[in-house]
């Protein structure tokens, strides 16, 4: 059966950063064009500017007015902005910060107007998803995500201070993010009884007298909590041994309790082509674990690698969510048998009492 090409909505991130670059060498591989229609919200002045910079060859680019006009086999553009964006090479500017917040409220209009099936930001100073979770549902069961071929690191705290990190470990807010991993386990990834590992706060797990009380008062009793659920939860483990001994590659998912704590090993174990995922939205929305790199920005030094794991994780997370939903839409009614009854006739058209 052929899948239908997936229109894949591009925010351009920062125009004085290395975002144009991961787009342009990206496409460059005339092989992602079979997997989708790529509809980039920006600028095409900008991105022939960072094109003639870098010193890359020509595109077979399409501008358009809005997301229903892309064409397949080439790099559509849908220009966002109203007037001419002065592009300052490795410089942070109110002018780049503004392109980058206009292109994405732009494509994420049309992504939840469905002109687009999925939605990749390139890298930017500011972080936009965190600000439409802020503003569209503040208790929501969304959860930020690292990912690659053999880690799945869901963050319970992110874009946080230090400090503040022990204050924000309570057990209901780890009961709720265990929860939002294991459901974006089960239903993005198709995991059907996934094992999720929970990192401790303290050195050595807060035990043998070590300092902190975190783990037994707060942590091991939400680990609890969610395994009366079915959960299969394990740890707490101290990051230092669980990572260095490659003991992650017994578990599904997870659970670092800081930002730093999952990012270190995750940048580490990776070499540079993870993706961030921002799990449990109504819509995809995935980006390269990468930074805007001001330093790098037109000396063709970044490779695209992220950025192209980051569209091929929305591709697929798009069709496995369709698979999900198609699965699960009007399962088998649960059948109970005594023991010894096994023989009998199953009326399957009979309303469950």
């Amino acid at each position: 059966m052929s899948e239908k090409l997936l229109r894949v909505g591009i925010s351009q991130g920062d125009t004085n950063g290395i975002a144009y670059e991961l787009i342009l060498k990206a496409f460059e591989d005339q092989r992602l064009y079979e997997f989708c229609i790529p509809v980039v919200y920006g600028s095409s002045k900008v991105l022939a500017y960072h094109r003639k910079a870098l010193e890359l060859p020509s595109y077979n680019l399409n501008n358009i007015n809005e997301a229903q006009e892309a064409g397949p086999n080439r790099l559509n553009i849908v220009n966002v902005m109203e007037e001419e964006v002065i592009v300052e090479l490795g410089k942070q500017t109110p002018d780049g910060i503004k392109a980058s917040e206009k292109a994405f409220s732009t494509a994420l209009a049309d992504l939840k107007e469905g002109h687009i099936d999925v939605l990749l930001n390139a890298p930017s100073i500011t972080d936009p998803v965190s600000s439409l979770l802020f503003e569209e549902d503040d208790d929501s069961q969304s959860i930020a995500m690292l990912i690659n071929d053999s880690l799945r690191i869901g963050l319970a705290t992110d874009k946080v201070s230090l400090s503040e990190v022990s204050s924000l470990i309570t057990q209901e807010v780890l009961v709720k993010k265990i929860k939002a991993l294991h459901y974006a386990l089960v239903h993005d990834f198709m995991i059907t009884s996934p094992r999720i590992a929970v990192l401790s706060l303290n050195p050595q797990a807060g035990i043998n007298d070590q300092p902190g009380k975190e783990e037994n008062e707060i942590i091991i009793p939400a680990m609890k909590e969610v395994s009366t659920t079915g959960i299969f939860c394990f740890g707490p483990y101290s990051a230092d041994t669980f990572f260095s001994t490659e003991e992650y590659l017994s578990f599904d998912g997870v659970l670092a309790l800081y930002h730093d704590q999952g990012m270190i090993a995750f940048q580490t174990l990776t070499s540079g082509e993870g993706v961030k995922y921002t799990a449990n939205l109504p819509h995809i929305l995935t980006a390269p674990n990468q930074t805007v790199a001001f330093d790098k920005a037109g000396k063709n030094m970044c490779s695209p690698d992220s950025f192209r794991n980051a569209l091929y994780l929305a591709i697929d997370l798009y069709r496995n969510r369709k698979t999900d939903k198609y699965i699960n839409r009007n399962p088998l009614k649960k059948q109970y048998f005594e023991r010894g009854s096994d023989n009998e006739k199953l009326d399957l058209t009979k309303e469950e009492a």
